[in-house]
């Protein structure tokens, strides 16, 4: 684990919601939000820095603790020279990491997690050995922490790898995987034409290397090679090919790339997954379960963002 922490000290400028999740989902899945009160609505500047802006399971989060972190966010997007289009929804955003952060601390003291101060220190004391004295003071100062808020987050991230672990250990290295091919087109219509020349003799893969929009498959025949469930990014055709026996067709599949003629090539009731696609899963299980702290949480927006 001491690791993985110091890793994430490396970088500059990170928001604490990016130190914290960095390690986990890297695809962007939408976010659940919390709903503001509709009877307030307020500039945050406004207010005092004890003011309470949201509740999480009637635990406070304070306007000085979001503009702390709305600091370190700003000062990350800079340094990278970016610029925020829409204000309105980054300040929402780093309100939602505060949020998530506060429902894992919750979660982990209900499940017994405890870090020590002799864990904290032991991680603090390997970043200092490995950075310097001098360079992690100034880290600490260009990212807005002080010593006893960056203590909280080691702790916090600590915490969040024994909770994720049995997420991420229950995915699995072997299971049942399908091989593949598949035939992207516009329209249901020339899918329907293309089915019935295949149905009428002609080589799938021919018409693939033809036809198919798909430019990482074409090349090889419309091949998606090996995946297991959860495996492909659209899941029309992943469901569709499970569905079928070896060396079947199916009828048009539609998504939202456009329509898919999908032929099953072999199925393995126990594979090896391969290692990307074991990533994937792995974060895909892990952005399920973030999205699955939330249930059930009495969450009060108490402030809107309405800049």
């Amino acid at each position: 684990m001491r690791g993985r922490v110091k890793d994430l000290f490396s970088k500059t400028h990170l928001s604490l919601g990016t130190l914290l999740f960095s390690l986990l989902l890297t695809s962007c899945h939408g976010t659940a939000t919390i709903s503001p009160s509709p009877d307030v609505a307020v500039q945050p500047e406004q207010q005092a820095p004890s003011t309470v802006i949201v509740t999480v399971n009637g635990q406070p989060i304070t306007m000085e603790a979001f503009q702390r972190e709305l600091a370190r966010f700003e000062a990350g997007q800079a340094s990278l020279g970016l610029q925020v289009a829409d204000q309105k929804a980054y300040k929402q955003q780093v309100l939602e990491q505060l949020v998530e952060q506060e429902l894992l601390r919750q979660l982990a003291t209900s499940k017994g997690i405890i870090i020590s101060d002799e864990t904290v220190n032991a991680e603090l004391s390997a970043m200092t050995e490995q950075n310097g004295q001098e360079y992690f003071e100034a880290w600490l100062k260009s990212n807005y922490y002080t010593l006893a808020e960056f203590r909280e987050v080691i702790r916090l991230q600590l915490m969040t790898n024994q909770l994720t672990t049995p997420v991420v250990e229950a995915v699995p290295t072997v299971t049942e995987q399908v091989h593949a091919r598949h035939i992207l087109v516009n329209t249901q219509a020339e899918a329907e034409q293309l089915l019935a020349r295949i149905q009428a003799g002609e080589e799938f893969g021919e018409l693939a290397a033809q036809y198919s929009l798909d430019v990482t498959t074409k090349a090889h025949e419309g091949d998606l090679g090996w995946f297991p469930r959860g495996g492909l990014l659209v899941p029309e055709v992943e469901d569709a090919a499970f569905s079928m026996s070896p060396g079947q067709t199916a009828s048009i599949v539609v998504s939202a790339w456009g329509a898919h003629i999908i032929q099953t090539i072999e199925i393995d009731p126990g594979r090896p997954v391969e290692p990307e696609t074991h990533d994937r899963l792995v974060q895909k299980a892990i952005e399920d379960w973030r999205l699955g702290l939330r249930s059930g949480a009495d969450i009060q927006q108490l402030v809107a963002i309405t800049s």
